[in-house]
């Protein structure tokens, strides 16, 4: 999204330099992070978990944690529900999710959703842009049990999540 120029560059650049960069494990990398799976509302280690044993047989070797509350001042335009950093292998889930009136099957969405970067890795298209969401990734995440669901609670939700006031 944004400048695929720019993120072409970028890439490239590191390609280039990759002999120059300390190389760290993914379990070096999440020593240095405070995971913080358990929220107030949800679980996300007992989510992740669940969704690991049952749609890809406990296979998933990554960590899970809510991530910092973001410093926004004023109504946000938009959220990013989740991320995956294929280098550290940590999934991070906003906070603004951890709340009573956001449902489990929501939560366990956007977690499934987090979960596939771990299978399916970015990739370049034809046209040399960066694909996060190939086909492939878009039909498995369609074979999640509440799919359906979890998209109309978003939709009809998506303001809730935006004025969420987030404690840090």
């Amino acid at each position: 999204t944004g400048e695929p120029e720019a993120s072409a560059l970028l890439d490239r650049f590191i390609e280039r330099k990759k002999a120059y960069i300390r190389r760290v494990s993914p379990a070096q990398m999440r020593k240095r992070l405070r995971l913080e799976p358990v929220g107030r509302h949800h679980d996300l280690g007992r989510i992740f978990d669940r969704l690991n044993e049952r749609y890809f047989r406990s296979r998933i070797t990554a960590a899970i944690t809510y991530g910092p509350a973001p410093r926004v001042k004023g109504p946000r335009k938009s959220i990013k529900m989740g991320s995956y950093s294929a280098d550290s292998r940590v999934i991070r889930i906003h906070p603004a999710l951890d709340q009573p009136v956001v449902p489990r099957y929501f939560v366990e969405w956007i977690v499934f959703h987090e979960m596939l970067h771990h299978v399916y890795r970015a990739r370049r298209g034809e046209d040399g842009r960066r694909c996060v969401h190939p086909p492939e990734f878009m039909e498995h995440e369609r074979r999640f049990h509440d799919y359906k669901r979890a998209q109309a609670w978003e939709d009809e939700n998506l303001e809730l999540l935006l004025r969420a006031r987030i404690q840090g």
